[in-house]
């Protein structure tokens, strides 16, 4: 375990380049590391078919030495930019499995790897996509002139059926791995890149219909949910309220803006507190407050609203050794079943500007 996370570690570092992909950086040289274990087997099982047999022990070494090259790659994976280091495998690989069909044929299995050279250029490049194009023909093209080439001419070390069944299971499970790490690191990229565009439509959404200041609704979210309810619960009663903070100019102007927020911010606590349970509340705008009562009828909503203008009366706002007594004047409306939405909250805001009128402090229905 320990080991695993040594080898992790290393892995897991970035480039020294800026603005490059450390996750595309770590791909490829878990890439390297497979490829370099894929060489290395090849080596081992065509050496074991060497000593067996005569000859055939020595053409076995292009796996050692495309093993090393592999290895400079990865070491340059950490001082290099990622795209030249790509390009730099592309080449070698094509060049070693050039040189694996040329010696032992097409029974060898190594060509299965081009599949992955094709994977690496699509989700590693930044190039545009004819281009990306124009390197899968290319690639194609090569591995069609292998075919054919192995189809005329006899291999250079002709492998045993067996050794040759074992190499095409070898290469079969490099390649699988290769493409399941590649497929494991980019799905896993769209994953994440999905879900943080959900979360950042969400937060968009949600900041839509939130008010900066208050944290509460505002007013357009607020009549999407009472629409909603009354289209939901048709024969459910409710009432609705308007709220205005008395004087509210006079507190700006005397103890300043910084104040008018701290006690939009206070009466907002307050009111959720007050209407926790017994329905919603938003800020309409400025320093008025729109409240929803659910399954109460007018007398009810206002019940709760004077213990609420009562609350205000003995409990001060208190900003920088001031005591200031706030107050609040409520309109309410009670749903009657005909009128629409933006009727009930006109009236209540009717009834709030009487009580403005008729002195404030109040709650008028």
């Amino acid at each position: 375990m320990k080991l695993w996370n040594k080898i992790w570690t290393t892995i897991n570092q970035s480039s020294s380049y800026d603005n490059e992909s450390k996750r595309t950086a770590v791909l490829l040289r878990c890439v390297y590391l497979v490829m370099i274990v894929y060489h290395f087997i090849f080596f081992c099982l065509m050496g074991f078919r060497g000593l067996l047999r005569e000859g055939g022990f020595h053409v076995s070494w292009l796996a050692v030495i495309s093993a090393i090259a592999t290895l400079i790659l990865l070491r340059l994976s950490y001082r290099q930019k990622i795209s030249t280091n790509l390009k730099l495998f592309l080449v070698a690989d094509i060049l070693w499995l050039g040189g694996f069909v040329f010696l032992f044929g097409w029974g060898c299995g190594a060509q299965q790897i081009m599949f992955v050279m094709v994977a690496l250029v699509y989700f590693s490049f930044y190039d545009a996509l004819p281009q990306k194009a124009v390197f899968t023909v290319a690639l194609f093209l090569i591995r069609f002139i292998m075919f054919s080439y192995t189809q005329n001419h006899e291999p250079y070390a002709a492998l045993p059926d067996t050794l040759a069944l074992v190499l095409q299971v070898w290469s079969s499970l490099s390649f699988f791995t290769l493409m399941g790490i590649i497929c494991g690191f980019y799905s896993s990229n769209i994953e994440m890149a999905d879900k943080q565009l959900v979360q950042y439509n969400q937060r968009l959404q949600e900041e839509a219909r939130t008010d900066p200041l208050t944290g509460l609704w505002n007013r357009r979210a607020m009549r999407d949910f009472l629409n909603l309810n009354v289209k939901n619960y048709p024969k459910m009663p409710f009432s609705v309220a308007m709220g205005d903070i008395d004087l509210f100019k006079r507190v700006n102007d005397t103890y300043g803006h910084d104040c008018g927020d701290a006690v939009l911010k206070w009466l907002t606590a307050h009111m959720v507190l007050m209407i926790e349970g017994n329905g919603q509340v938003c800020r309409f705008g400025g320093e008025e407050f729109l409240l929803y009562f659910p399954d109460k009828n007018g007398d009810e909503a206002a019940v709760l609203l004077n213990e609420f203008i009562l609350m205000l009366a003995r409990t001060p706002f208190e900003w920088h050794d001031n005591k200031i007594l706030l107050s609040m004047t409520f309109g309410v409306e009670e749903y009657d079943f005909r009128s629409d939405l933006e009727t009930l909250i006109k009236k209540a805001d009717e009834k709030l500007y009487f009580g403005k009128q008729q002195g404030r402090n109040q709650v008028v229905f």
